[in-house]
């Protein structure tokens, strides 16, 4: 009889990115938000590490506290604006704005550059779109609240009180002159994988 492969070792800000959830974080609550005064916001339970990583899931905290404090996805810790980066080409997208204007509207924290290296070599997702790190610009634009449901929390927003408008998660709009630069690297992506198809 063969032998069982070993489970993998998952380890937080190595091989499991800081701001993923795990399965042993799957309780909720609703609190007063600490980012948007006035709202009211999802909370989730904070115990990164117990039971299997959730890759496609953000925990919904952290991922708030990464992008309103530029804390880094893969290692948690504080990125400087000399060292932050972000995959936005892989990641968040272009919101129209009232006047028509495009502008590119971040969801994943910032990462440091030795962190996105890592983060190249080991996610699948960041593999496949061969995705490249772009430096954060000086103007760091601004933190915008989401009431929408975030991909799998829809059991979660059936059971939430009627009427109450609740964040789940917040993104950063980014200013005009970067957001053009990040149109343009999505335009080159989407040329290069048409050339592939």
């Amino acid at each position: 009889m063969a032998e069982a492969a070993p489970e993998p070792v998952w380890r937080v800000g190595e091989s499991v990115p800081w701001s993923v959830a795990w399965s042993g974080e799957q309780a909720f609550r609703l609190q007063p938000s600490t980012l948007f005064p006035g709202m009211t916001e999802v909370g989730q339970a904070e115990r990164p590490g117990v039971g299997r990583p959730l890759f496609a899931a953000v925990h919904v905290d952290r991922q708030r506290r990464g992008m309103a404090g530029h804390l880094c996805h893969v290692c948690g810790e504080p990125t400087p604006p000399h060292d932050r980066w972000i995959f936005p080409v892989a990641s968040g997208g272009m919101v129209t704005m009232a006047d028509g204007e495009e502008r590119y509207g971040g969801n994943v924290p910032p990462v440091h550059q030795a962190c996105a290296k890592r983060a190249q070599r080991q996610c699948p997702h960041l593999r496949k779109a061969m995705a490249r790190p772009v430096a954060c610009p000086a103007d760091e634009g601004r933190l915008i609240w989401r009431t929408d449901v975030v991909p799998g929390m829809e059991a979660l927003a059936k059971s939430l009180p009627a009427g109450v408008e609740v964040v789940f998660s917040c993104y950063r709009l980014y200013g005009a002159a970067f957001s053009r630069k990040v149109a343009r690297l999505r335009r080159e992506e989407e040329a290069r994988q048409a050339r592939r198809s």
